[in-house]
């Protein structure tokens, strides 16, 4: 049986955990709850990286034969008391009894933790992906390692091109997002990590030591989570990024990046900081190469994640535009 679910009011986020983040995911389910396997993963290389009709094929036939062989025991227990989203209190504020999206999960529980002064840096690295283990894996045979990063915890634990993956810590693997869901029950804190894999015909096993920062991501690496539309500071203003040749048209062929603002935060409990941009100087039109002395943004995703989790509050951050055909720089204060 195919269920489709469209609104995450009455759904325990707790018993059925997928990266709410994702736009397409998937769990394989025995009617107990038990959960074979999850599919969908991604990114920031894109929405569909790990989806193919490849993969989709390959962990429907591994849980049809998983399946086969189930023997359910006693019905197993949530791991935490359940969590509804409709019961967070920072979302129920804004519920208007419409259906509750995906992307609205992990933003309310972050700002309700916000809200409660205990939120802590290492819960907004959710769901981390392979690549923080220093590997990567096969599109359509997703347990297959493609690459490992030299000095890597998977490279020093001895994981090699074409091994395959077939448990990480106690979660069994057939996809990037079992993967995931194994290192998003990791510790943040560090630590080994059991990894079982087959190299040929020959099944072996090895530790990976994780470091204590092990899942913290890069802007670039979070650009793509809408997680980042939850998190303080924002720079209440942003815009759509320049061609090639717009930026060569604008004279700003020698930078790698810019975008045109097009818009200040004017609406919800964040209008103050398009206020704040506009009294510091900026205007729609003007021209932004460089934020912070920052020129390397690949996206406009990417320099919105990049101001949220490198600015501090009260940091002065310089910003360089070009208006009329001048160059010039304004000093934004992050944060209220």
């Amino acid at each position: 049986m195919t269920v489709k679910v469209t609104d995450m009011r009455g759904v325990d986020l707790e018993r059925y955990r997928f990266n709410f983040d994702l736009t397409f995911s998937m769990l394989l389910m025995h009617p107990d709850g038990h959960v074979y396997h999850r599919y969908g993963g991604r990114d920031v290389r894109g929405a569909n990286q790990w989806l193919s009709a490849e993969s989709l094929e390959s962990v429907l036939e591994t849980t049809l034969e998983e399946h086969a062989a189930y023997r359910p025991t006693a019905e197993p227990a949530p791991p935490t008391p359940p969590l509804r989203l409709e019961e967070v209190p920072i979302f129920a504020k804004r519920d208007k009894g419409e259906c509750i999206h995906c992307h609205s999960v992990f933003e309310s529980v972050y700002q309700q933790r916000m809200s409660e002064d205990r939120l802590r840096l290492e819960d907004l690295w959710v769901f981390p992906a392979p690549a923080r283990l220093g590997l990567d894996l096969d599109r359509d045979e997703q347990q297959r390692i493609t690459a490992v990063s030299k000095d890597s915890p998977a490279a020093r634990a001895g994981l090699a091109v074409d091994d395959r993956l077939l448990r990480v810590g106690e979660t069994p693997i057939a996809t990037a997002s079992d993967v995931m869901f194994a290192l998003d029950r990791t510790p943040a804190e560090g630590g080994e990590l059991a990894v079982q894999y087959r190299r040929g015909d020959a099944e072996a096993s090895t530790t990976l030591e994780l470091a204590a920062d092990w899942r913290t991501e890069t802007p670039r690496e979070y650009s793509w989570r809408a997680l980042k539309w939850g998190l303080d500071p924002v720079p209440g203003f942003g815009g759509p990024v320049l061609s090639d040749a717009d930026r060569e048209a604008a004279g700003l062929g020698d930078r790698p990046f810019a975008f045109r603002i097009n818009y200040f935060v004017t609406w919800g409990p964040r209008a103050f900081s398009g206020a704040k941009a506009r009294k510091a100087g900026l205007r729609e039109g003007d021209l932004v190469y460089e934020v912070g002395g920052e020129r390397s943004f690949e996206s406009i995703d990417h320099f919105h994640a990049w101001w949220r989790l490198t600015r501090t509050p009260g940091e002065a951050v310089t910003i360089r535009f070009l208006r009329d055909g001048q160059r010039r720089e304004v000093s934004l204060i992050a944060g209220r």
